[in-house]
């Protein structure tokens, strides 16, 4: 009898699939507009070029039959670091797939956990190997003997993910040196990274030899970390690119210039984009090709193109619009997209590619079955589409500080979804596929209707479970673990930068966010420079507030308790009579008028359980209606308000507005009488009966 409750539940879900998919296709409900494009005359003038100082003509053929590519490359790079320069390093981030003593490699385990006969081992692996290097000044001269790898991170002397070229004499400050670098390349499989071929699904990104940025007064050229990203400046790039005519479709940074036939069977694309960091493309003979257009107004027009997989036909107006809102919300809350063109690429199924930014392309991902109710494929778009700004426009360094990419465009993603799309449907998949490296994909949504959550809860449930690990402004290989990059590079910044709206207001931080976006276009902030910007905009200094958050690991988490009971009649000795003796007196006869209500005594506890001081607000209120604020600084690790009066105290909240969007454990701050409701509380131990829920359904379907 005990596995009947299992099963009714089991065989209740696998009914309502087919039902609860369809059912979550029905627009979420509460969507609202977003908000306009504003032009603020007092913000900087938007620069209309990229200092342009790392220029790239790349010619490029890809083979593939034997998964190579042969390439070649000018590099006209200019000295801006106002020193004369005689190394100059290059990122070859391909050789991270070269073996299994990589950097890259070691970190992951990658080899030993997916390969299991020579064969795979062999497909998984992928490098880059310079051929020639030379410097060309009206002669060439061969720079190829002085090649040498450096592992600045770890002195990893298996990592060639770093290459050292010297020059005879050095560069001097203000002049143009132009490098000419042939190299051959080994495609890697796209299950080990984000780049890599799957079946005939070409996706090649980070592929050419790239020189590394001069910053800070020295050289910043990482190696490859195995969840670390990228940092380059910006330039020019001229690129084709030659494959044999096999009814390939062709996406990539920029726009198509011209597509020519070879006489030797080949097509050679020619795509050219200015002011941008990196060049990235994909061929594949299965795309099937969607255009739209955003033009609203205000806005520069621009031409989206999708190039998706077949059987997401039904996906890709779905795609086309979500791309359209993170250009509409995103452009309003910092300042336009200003290319012409962007390029959304669904990726092939069991490639690792999904989810990432490149200059005016980006990928999604998405499941054959999606219901809008989970937002998927929007959210992902969105979120990637959004990159084009932080991380595009504004070029962060993402090895040393991804949280200013990952971090402000998972703040701002969540904001668009739901002032666009609402919120996100509650549901799981069952029945996916098992797939190498990759973890199960795929599987039938079902989704539970009228059933929604709150958008942060992720993060919050990722800070809560390991925010004390690491500090958050720490360079993106020195973390724990995978966990703490993601949890410190997307959620707890996110986290940081909602609260930090809370405090200073909605519309100074788009105060903030717009002047930050727009004085450092086309350029390479710093957490001080987005700090000194939020001081800049309030007229205050916020250092407390960042050093608590980005350069602590402290907790934020405040908890009230009431203690409150009927004001107490004297018993026991009292005022002292004539003779100098205190009477002794009985307990006082409650008056009639007293028995329906009397007088309440209560105290009302704030307790700060986390290292962050944050001011908070508290309201408590009583059975006669009435409500009182009041505000505590949050410095001491407690604080106590008391009351006494005809009303019972029914409810008190700390940060009743929930301005705390970092408080770890918001079931903590509410506390309400026993004859009332709590929908903090409560949230605690519904998550509780729907995790115990889901386990005893998942148990059930294994013992069949």
């Amino acid at each position: 009898m005990r596995l009947q409750l299992p099963i009714v539940l089991g065989g209740l879900a696998v009914l309502l699939a087919p039902w609860a998919a369809i059912r979550g296709d029905a627009p979420p409900p509460a969507a609202r507009g977003l908000p306009p494009l504003v032009d603020d005359p007092s913000l900087p003038a938007l620069p209309t070029r990229s200092p342009r100082n790392a220029n790239y003509t790349i010619q490029a053929r890809l083979d593939p039959d034997q998964h190579t590519l042969q390439g070649s490359e000018v590099l006209e790079w200019r000295n801006t670091s106002g020193t004369a320069l005689s190394t100059f390093p290059f990122h070859l981030y391909w050789n991270a797939f070269r073996n299994n003593l990589s950097t890259s490699a070691r970190g992951e385990g990658r080899r030993a956990a997916r390969s299991l006969d020579q064969k795979e081992k062999e497909r998984g692996y992928g490098y880059t190997e310079v051929r020639s290097i030379r410097l060309v000044d009206g002669t060439e001269t061969d720079l190829t003997p002085s090649i040498k790898y450096v592992s600045p991170d770890d002195n990893n002397p298996d990592d060639r993910t770093v290459m050292q070229v010297s020059t005879p004499s050095p560069v001097p400050p203000g002049a143009t040196v132009r490098f000419k670098i042939d190299w051959t390349s080994h495609v890697p499989h796209g299950d080990v990274g984000r780049a890599g071929w799957v079946h005939d699904y070409f996706f090649i990104v980070q592929w050419f030899p790239k020189i590394g940025v001069w910053w800070k007064g020295a050289w910043n050229a990482h190696q490859f970390h195995p969840w670390t990203e990228f940092f380059a400046d910006y330039g020019v790039y001229d690129v084709r690119l030659t494959l044999p005519k096999r009814g390939f479709v062709v996406g990539a940074t920029g726009r198509l210039q011209e597509k020519t036939d070879g006489a030797d069977g080949a097509e050679t694309w020619r795509f050219m984009q200015e002011d941008v960091h990196d060049f990235a493309w994909t061929a594949s003979p299965r795309y099937r090709e969607k255009k739209a257009r955003f033009d609203d107004p205000g806005y520069p027009p621009v031409e989206i193109r999708l190039l998706y997989q077949p059987e997401h036909e039904h996906l890709a107006d779905r795609y086309l619009e979500a791309t359209k809102i993170s250009l509409r919300s995103y452009g309003a809350w910092s300042a336009p997209y200003p290319y012409p063109q962007i390029t959304v690429i669904d990726p092939a199924w069991s490639s690792a590619s999904g989810g990432m930014e490149y200059p005016t392309l980006f990928t999604g991902g998405a499941s054959l079955w999606a219901p809008r109710a989970l937002q998927s494929p929007e959210g992902v778009t969105i979120h990637e589409c959004g990159h084009q700004f932080w991380y595009g426009l504004v070029g962060n360094n993402e090895f040393e500080e991804a949280w200013l990419d990952e971090g402000f465009n998972s703040y701002h993603d969540e904001k668009a979804a739901a002032l666009a799309l609402g919120p996100i449907g509650w549901g799981r998949r069952y029945f996916g596929l098992a797939t190498p490296g990759r973890g199960t994909r795929g599987g039938w949504p079902v989704v539970a209707p009228g059933v929604w959550i709150g958008r942060g809860e992720g993060e919050l449930s990722g800070l809560r479970r390991s925010g004390e690990t690491d500090v958050m402004a720490r360079p993106g290989w020195q973390y724990r673990n995978a966990e703490a990059y993601g949890l410190n590079s997307y959620g707890k910044p996110a986290l940081s930068i909602q609260t930090l709206e809370n405090l200073v207001g909605d519309e100074t931080m788009t105060r903030i966010l717009r002047r930050y976006a727009r004085r450092f276009r086309f350029a390479h902030p710093t957490s001080e420079d987005f700090i000194a910007t939020v001081n800049e905009v309030t007229g205050r200094d916020y250092r407390w507030y960042f050093d608590q958050t980005w350069f602590s690991s402290d907790r934020c988490d405040y908890a009230v308790s009431v203690k409150t009971e009927k004001a107490r009649t004297l018993e026991g000795y009292g005022d002292a009579g004539p003779d100098g003796v205190p009477f002794l007196t009985s307990p006082r006869a409650v008056p009639p008028e007293d028995k329906k209500g009397g007088v309440w005594d209560s105290e009302v506890t704030v307790r700060r359980l986390g290292g962050v001081r944050m001011p908070v607000e508290v309201m408590v209120a009583f059975s006669d209606g009435r409500t009182i604020d009041e505000s505590w600084d949050g410095q001491y690790r407690w604080t106590m308000f008391k009351y006494r009066g005809p009303a019972k105290l029914v409810r008190a909240i700390v940060d009743p507005r929930g301005k705390l969007a970092i408080d770890v454990n918001p079931a903590n701050n509410d506390w309400v009488d026993e004859d009332g409701w709590s929908r903090r509380a409560s949230l605690k131990w519904s998550a509780r009966w729907m995790f115990w829920l889901q386990n005893l359904l998942e148990m059930h379907m294994l013992v069949g």
